[in-house]
């Protein structure tokens, strides 16, 4: 497995993949693009007055190593870019997001009731195999979403990939600008807008519902890999509407405030743009917005 650190968006929106399995296509002799009729595609070009053509792909930040596929075509658009548009831009100092992931009072146990506490601590002993002095070792100073990454690891079996890594490495390896939508603090800082009371009942119902959101996560996973977008969004809502809850917190506001910086970009230079496939589609997303700024948005095989 690759370790890294794995922020909220590695588990809530590792959906969609990139091989457009069963779907009708048309060739574009312009640009070689082959264009998915059905809309079923993580790949989706960018053009219009104004910008120089992009290109946008829905990434899954962690995804096991039998449903991942990084195509020839992936490459190319990502080589032959001026830059790289990801949410984070480049691999955060791992002592610094440490420091930003550690509670003001110091103490775990002011977050949860002691039925909570009990819960999670039998939990990570007897599922995770996490005693309970090591998981006061590790969690004992954390804010509560790192206890959710802990119990989202635990999702995935096997040995894992991570689209945003590579995408990173092929930034560094090409010396290609790698620009971030946001920084490390402001993403951690979406988590502090919950209410404390809130995040606990959160762990809470993930525990309760591991095995169940464990298997739904394995759907997603096969989904992404078949690229059948139009499932992800549903799957999601029915595994995790906890999460939901909080959708404008941690999709729609955010797809907002990137817009404007990712036309700016465009205007003079040719950039891939690689996000949670979470932000692309649906009412609010991306590909929806950028619609609404004129521009036309179309999806394209990752094969081709």
């Amino acid at each position: 497995m690759k370790h890294y650190m794995i922020t909220f968006w590695t588990f809530i929106f590792a959906f969609i993949s990139c091989s457009a399995n069963g779907t009708e296509q048309t060739t574009l002799p312009e640009n070689d693009d082959v264009v998915v009729d059905d809309g079923n595609s993580l790949l989706w070009r960018i053009e219009g007055e104004g910008i120089t053509t992009s290109y946008m792909y829905g990434t899954m930040h962690m995804i096991e190593a039998e449903y991942y596929h990084f195509t020839d075509k992936m490459t190319k658009e990502i080589e032959s870019s001026d830059a790289i548009i990801m949410e984070v831009g480049g691999m955060p100092n791992p002592l610094e997001t440490l420091e930003l992931m550690k509670l003001d009072s110091g103490d775990i146990r002011s977050v949860f009731t002691d039925e909570q506490m009990r819960i999670i601590v039998e939990f990570f002993d007897k599922e995770l195999g996490t005693d309970p002095d090591a998981f006061f070792k590790t969690y004992g100073e954390m804010k509560p979403f790192f206890i959710l990454q802990g119990i989202t690891q635990h999702y995935f079996e096997g040995e894992t990939e991570s689209y945003d890594l590579d995408i990173m490495s092929i930034a560094g390896q090409k010396e290609i600008p790698l620009i971030g939508l946001e920084t490390l603090d402001e993403q951690l800082g979406f988590f502090d807008i919950i209410p404390q009371e809130a995040m606990a009942n959160m762990i809470v119902e993930s525990i309760e519902n591991y095995k169940k959101e464990k298997k739904s996560t394995a759907k997603m996973m096969k989904a992404y890999s078949e690229q059948k977008v139009d499932k992800l969004i549903p799957i999601m809502k029915k595994q995790s509407p906890e999460f939901m809850e909080f959708s404008d917190i941690f999709l729609y506001n955010r797809n907002k405030a990137w817009v404007p910086k990712v036309m700016k970009e465009m205007a003079d230079k040719k950039c891939f743009i690689a996000v949670g496939a979470a932000h692309l589609f649906g009412e609010g997303g991306l590909i929806d917005l950028l619609r609404k700024e004129g521009l036309t948005i179309t999806p394209v095989s990752t094969d081709a």
